[in-house]
């Protein structure tokens, strides 16, 4: 079985300077089935999350931006 990757994109409602955003990234990372995550330093309200939908769903991934304490929704979705 292989995997299958997805790509989702989080908006956040807050202003998050360049660490804050390292930082929740980082944080994001360590979450079931997330592959990568990373944002456009000229767009910091979105945040791309690469995971694989075998191991994780959209909606978790929001989740795990919500419970940082962040106003976030799916983007496109």
């Amino acid at each position: 079985m292989g995997s299958r990757m997805n790509d989702v994109l989080v908006h956040v409602d807050e202003n998050l300077d360049e660490g804050a955003l390292h930082r929740i990234e980082d944080s994001v990372r360590h979450e079931a089935g997330v592959v990568s995550v990373g944002h456009d330093p000229h767009n910091a309200h979105v945040l791309m999350v690469v995971y694989d939908s075998e191991a994780t769903r959209a909606s978790s991934l929001l989740q795990a931006f919500r419970e940082r304490g962040l106003h976030a929704q799916l983007v496109g979705l």
